[in-house]
């Protein structure tokens, strides 16, 4: 019997990733514009056009296709994988009918995932988490994402949120307000959807070039930090450290062997891995050894490869 193949989808708030899957292997793939404030019902006639292009690039008849899957920025109902609680990202979703619009398109059941599960679930699988059975990750990007597998098992919980909410520990209870409605969250204190306001706020910003770039983000952060930049240097520090506190707690919650980093920022992994590794060395009770810090592998395809495992398991 031939390997199954699957479509996956990975929603971000930026971009929507999706890709043709068999066998661990992304055989065609793409992203478009999320536009993801303005809600998913009106994505999903491009979502279902471009689907069938890369079934198209990839010479995969839809009819073939055994399911699909897809990882969302939001908390999904262990038992229905409904999508039970979304933030400030396609408000629409919750209660959507995902799986009757799956029925209608294409005639397949769907497997709805969060999105920092999925990527665990890629890189455990067939990244830079193979042969551990306990593992964490951190997806660093608009936002901040977590995921746990503990023990050879995807960590989910009593309602699917167990694990995958590493961006909204509280770090600083007397901190900035994040659109969870917390206050001092991971997210709100380091992420990209944060950085500008904090960056605008610093003391000697009038000062420094990033009050002269045209987008405030960690890329032109990072830039201008390994450029001597005195403020970007101290934001870049910042946040690294508020990463780095976060991955301490998520190595006191879950015991894993590694941390996992993945995201955009992940695209320049220096200093951040050997900053995050310093700091986890000196701060995290392990009484066993080391808890190793690493890029992912996967890149893109991590959430699109991990939502096709999920949904065929």
């Amino acid at each position: 019997m031939p390997d199954p193949v699957t479509l996956a989808a990975d929603l971000g708030g930026t971009r929507i990733k999706l890709g043709v899957v068999r066998a661990g292997m992304v055989l065609a793939q793409t992203a478009i514009d999320a536009q993801s404030r303005g809600g998913l019902a009106p994505k999903l006639g491009e979502i279902e056009s471009t689907f069938r292009e890369l079934c198209r690039q990839a010479n995969v008849d839809p009819r073939h296709l055994t399911g699909i899957g897809m990882a969302f920025p939001s908390l999904i109902d262990p038992a229905t994988r409904l999508i039970r609680s979304t933030n400030d990202k396609y408000p629409d979703a919750r209660g959507f009918d995902l799986p009757g619009w799956a029925r209608r398109t294409f005639d397949l059941p769907i497997a709805v995932e969060n999105d920092a599960n999925a990527a665990l679930a890629g890189e455990w699988q067939y990244g830079a988490g193979r042969g551990s059975r306990s593992c964490v990750i951190m997806t660093l990007g608009t936002g901040v994402g977590t995921s746990a597998v503990i023990d050879g098992v995807p960590l989910r919980g009593q309602h699917g949120q167990a694990g995958c909410l590493g961006g909204h520990f509280i770090i600083n209870a007397f901190g900035r307000k994040c659109t969870c409605g917390g206050t001092g969250c991971v997210e709100t204190e380091a992420s990209n959807w944060a950085i500008p306001a904090i960056a605008r706020e610093h003391p000697g910003f009038a000062a420094s070039r990033l009050a002269v770039v045209a987008t405030i983000d960690y890329a032109a952060i990072f830039t201008l930090a390994a450029e001597g930049d005195p403020v970007a240097v101290e934001l870049r520090d910042r946040s690294i450290r508020v990463w780095s506190a976060a991955a301490v707690n998520l190595v006191h919650a879950y015991d894993p062997e590694v941390v996992i980093l993945t995201g955009g920022i992940m695209k320049s992994p220096e200093p951040t891995i050997s900053m995050m590794q310093t700091f986890i060395d000196d701060h995290a009770w392990v009484g066993w050894g080391r808890v190793r810090v690493v890029k992912g592998e996967l890149a893109d395809a991590a959430a699109l490869l991990g939502v096709s495992y999920l949904a065929a398991t």
